[in-house]
């Protein structure tokens, strides 16, 4: 499952084909292991307060899971809040989610306020859960499943982060990787601007904390080149920016630390 604890909101529902349910390609060993429905999962849309305001949500909660998400996100996201928010108060809401993972079935009633609930069957795409059994990957169970579809994971993505030289040793290390959004693009642009990055772990830190090219050029710009991976990690940990890293190190030339 998730390991970082800077993963805790996760963007949800971009509509993409679901793929079949078997493949003739698998082994029969991939091809055994099978994952049931979930139901009921509540969903809610509501403005929802946080430290320092409040945002509209779109949130889904099943047992111990609990993700969201807000108009920001992708078309598809968009257009069933739009549905939503313009529906008169009391009247019948349904709306399906297709994802690679699985597939959200959901229906409710739209409440005063442009607000509205309801619930949703889950049904897991076996099909995509072979194929991550064939890779070493497969999920636990219809939780993972569903975890999986709520980030939007695709296979394409494992393929090209296994084609980068990463390895994953679960699940949970895709479902890190989707929440994130990380991917081969994201790779080749941190390689690009001289970070060298092998490590699953580090890729995802790295993403979590918003290490990216402009930012590794401002730091090479300020002084600081040839940043190893763990030290712009601790460093994007810390604040540290490109104004920060030339005062600072105009003070450490001051008292001779530097030359």
């Amino acid at each position: 499952m998730i390991r970082l604890p800077l993963i805790a909101a996760l963007t949800l529902l971009s509509a993409a084909p679901s793929l079949p349910q078997a493949a003739s390609h698998l082994t029969p060993a991939a091809a055994a292991r099978s994952y049931g429905a979930i139901e009921p999962i509540r969903w809610t849309y509501n403005d929802e307060s946080f430290p320092g305001g409040s945002a509209w949500q779109l949130r889904f909660k099943h047992d111990h899971s609990n993700s969201s998400m807000s108009s920001d996100d992708d078309p598809d996201v968009q257009r069933i809040i739009e549905i939503i928010a313009h529906t008169s108060s009391g009247q019948a809401i349904a709306f399906t989610l297709v994802r690679e993972a699985g597939t959200l079935a959901c229906s409710g009633r739209a409440e005063e306020g442009g607000r509205g609930s309801g619930t949703c069957r889950f049904d897991p795409n076996n099909g995509f859960g072979a194929e991550l059994n064939r890779l070493g990957i497969a999920p636990d169970d219809s939780d993972d499943m569903l975890a999986l579809t709520l980030v939007d994971a695709h296979l394409a993505t494992v393929d090209g982060l296994l084609a980068d030289g990463f390895r994953f040793d679960d699940a949970g290390d895709l479902i890190a990787v989707s929440a994130l959004g990380v991917t081969p693009n994201y790779v080749g642009e941190l390689r690009g601007a001289g970070l060298k990055v092998d490590e699953l772990g580090d890729l995802i830190a790295a993403k979590a904390l918003k290490v990216d090219a402009q930012w590794l050029g401002e730091m090479a710009h300020a002084g600081y080149p040839d940043l190893a991976v763990g030290q712009a990690i601790q460093m994007r940990a810390l604040g540290v920016t490109p104004d920060y890293a030339v005062r600072m190190g105009r003070v450490l030339r001051a008292v001779g630390e530097i030359e």
